[in-house]
Parts: C-alpha cells; sequence; structure tokens
C-alpha cells in the first residue's frame, strides 16, 4: 500500500451540465453563475477559462459538463441526439434529502441520493421529499405544478438545486415559492419538471393518477423555445 499525502475527498466537487445545440451551449452566463455560487459554498476556486474551452466544441449537439474539484477543472462534451420531450409519468420515491444539504441544494459530485431515486423508480421520474416531508426536487430536475391559476414550486431551503430553467420560469411567471406537503403535489392540476438538457417536461401521471392538459407549460415551453432559438441566431 502506498501512503500517499492530501486528503481523499471524492465528494468535494461541483458540476455544471449545459446543453448544446449544433456547437452553441445554451445559457453558458446563467450556468456559470450556478457553478460559481456553489464553487463558494464549497470553498473552491478555478481559474479556468471557459470561454476559451467553448471555442473548443465540436459542431454538434449534445451535452457539455463542467467539473470543479479542489485539484483540477476539465469539461467534456457528449454527444446526444434531442432529448425526448414527450410527457412522462412521476411517482414517490422512498429516498429522502435532507433541506440542508450541499447534495441537495448544490450540484456536487455527491449525487448519489437522486441516482438512487431515479434509478429505483417504477416511473420514468421521481420525486424526492425533504425531512419533514415536503417536496424538495425530482430526481432528474426541480418541480412546478398548478392549481387553478396559481404555479408554484419548493423553495432552495427546501432542498432544491436553484436552477437555470427553473430560474428562466421564475423571470417569466409569477409563482409561489414555498415548503409544501406532497399532497399538494399529487392534487395538483397540472405538474411539469425542468432542467437544461430537456427543458420544460409535462407530467402526465403522478402515483397512477392521470394529467391530461398542460397549458401552463405548454406556453412556458413556448418562451423557453423562443429564448433558445435566439441564442442560436449567429
Amino acid at each position: 500500500m502506498i501512503n500517499a499525502s492530501g486528503e481523499f475527498s471524492p465528494w468535494l466537487g461541483v458540476f455544471e451540465t449545459l446543453r448544446v445545440i449544433n456547437g452553441v451551449p445554451l445559457f453558458v452566463r446563467e450556468h456559470r453563475a450556478e457553478l460559481a455560487r456553489a464553487m463558494e459554498v464549497l470553498g473552491l476556486k478555478t481559474e479556468a477559462d471557459f470561454e476559451l474551452a467553448r471555442a473548443g466544441l465540436p459542431a454538434l449537439s449534445g451535452r457539455w459538463r463542467w467539473i470543479v474539484t479542489p485539484d483540477e477543472t476539465f469539461t467534456f462534451f457528449t454527444e446526444e441526439e434531442r432529448p425526448a420531450l414527450e410527457p412522462v409519468a412521476l411517482t414517490v420515491s422512498p429516498v429522502r434529502v435532507g433541506s440542508q444539504n450541499w447534495d441537495a441544494r448544490f450540484k456536487t459530485l455527491s449525487y448519489l441520493s437522486h441516482v438512487q431515486a431515479g434509478k429505483a423508480a417504477p416511473a420514468a421520474e421521481a420525486v424526492l421529499l425533504n425531512e419533514h416531508g415536503h417536496v424538495a426536487s425530482a430526481s432528474r430536475g426541480n418541480l412546478f405544478w398548478r392549481r387553478g391559476e396559481q404555479f408554484f414550486t419548493p423553495t432552495h431551503e427546501a432542498g432544491c438545486r436553484c436552477g437555470v430553467v427553473r430560474s428562466f420560469i421564475l423571470s417569466r411567471q409569477k409563482v409561489e415559492e414555498g415548503h409544501f406537503p406532497i399532497n399538494d403535489l399529487l392534487e395538483a392540476d397540472e405538474i411539469f419538471l425542468t432542467n437544461s438538457i430537456k427543458g420544460i417536461v409535462s407530467i402526465n401521471n403522478v402515483q397512477g393518477r392521470s394529467l391530461d392538459a398542460f397549458p401552463g407549460a405548454d406556453a412556458l415551453r413556448e418562451q423557453y423555445g423562443q429564448a433558445v432559438a435566439a441564442q442560436l441566431k449567429p
């Protein structure tokens, strides 16, 4: 066995994942701000030039991931087909997250709870609750729902990431942020989730209850699509 100096801390790192369309990464400034916020909390620093790395992206579509650890900063691109945007089913996971935990509130390399919830779910997506039984997030994104004309989403303090697409919606739609019990979500008229790869994805079934109308998400998807199109203009 070799004794090496330094602390073994594979969990100590943060990441951001950007969608890339034909070589153009989306919402770079917003992702950089999210990365900086997480780095500050974890005490990480980087001198990486992401604009220089951006110039090296191929003219392809996929995802571009940034990773910052105490020892290095690196990025890598993965070519992928355009993600499916069809509505998906949602179930409640038995996995819990801590409302104050870094791994719940930031995109850290300690991502196991969310992966576990997603892989163990009998549906395409899963809801994670925090230690108080309040809605925190989905396994692969943030959650929004509508009852009547009012939209809701968990507050960051409930254990969700701030998120680039989440912030986009909050800037364009009046939404009540708070600490919500699971029944508030299960009884919603409409539910959708957000992440940077898929954008806005509607839920068509929650715990066996069908949902077949998505007016709120449809309107926001149109706005989001317009914002994406504007970034792709030469």
